[in-house]
């Protein structure tokens, strides 16, 4: 399912994962028993909001238990998006610090800041919830104001 929203422009949107930090509960010890295994959870929610997007966007897609997003991606995009749980707090703040050291808009979704918003306070919209109207209003947001 896509948007029904109508864009007027063709923006970039990079969507970044955060890196797990190491804990107990993200099993980061047992990766090298389980050949290439990286991490232990696939981003799902930022995947469905990836494939909600409108499809004349572009889109790159970072996992950075995999690979770390790159200035060059940062400077792609014209929106950053960006997801993560309270264990990956530190990452997603880095991940904030640098897309807007090149002058990116962020928004945050996911659990941890539909938990704790005032967690977040350098992001620049928090999409707090599910999927819906306000994923619409996040759309059309990127859309006019080109992030």
């Amino acid at each position: 399912m896509r948007t029904p929203y109508q864009p007027r422009n063709v923006r970039n949107i990079l969507c970044v994962f955060a890196r797990y930090t190491p804990s107990f509960g993200t099993f980061h010890h047992a990766y090298p028993l389980l050949g290439g295994v990286r991490a232990f959870m696939p981003p799902q929610g930022l995947l469905v909001v990836a494939a909600y997007l409108p499809e004349a966007w572009g889109l790159r897609f970072v996992d950075e238990n995999a690979r770390p997003a790159t200035e060059d991606d940062f400077r792609w995009a014209d929106a950053v998006f960006v997801s993560g749980m309270h264990v990956q707090r530190p990452h997603i703040e880095g991940i904030i610090r640098r897309a807007h050291a090149v002058g990116r808009l962020v928004a945050l979704g996911g659990p941890s800041v539909s938990a704790c918003p005032e967690m977040y306070p350098d992001a620049d919209v928090l999409h707090v919830g599910e999927l819906g109207d306000a994923t619409d209003r996040l759309i059309e947001l990127v859309d006019v104001g080109g992030g």
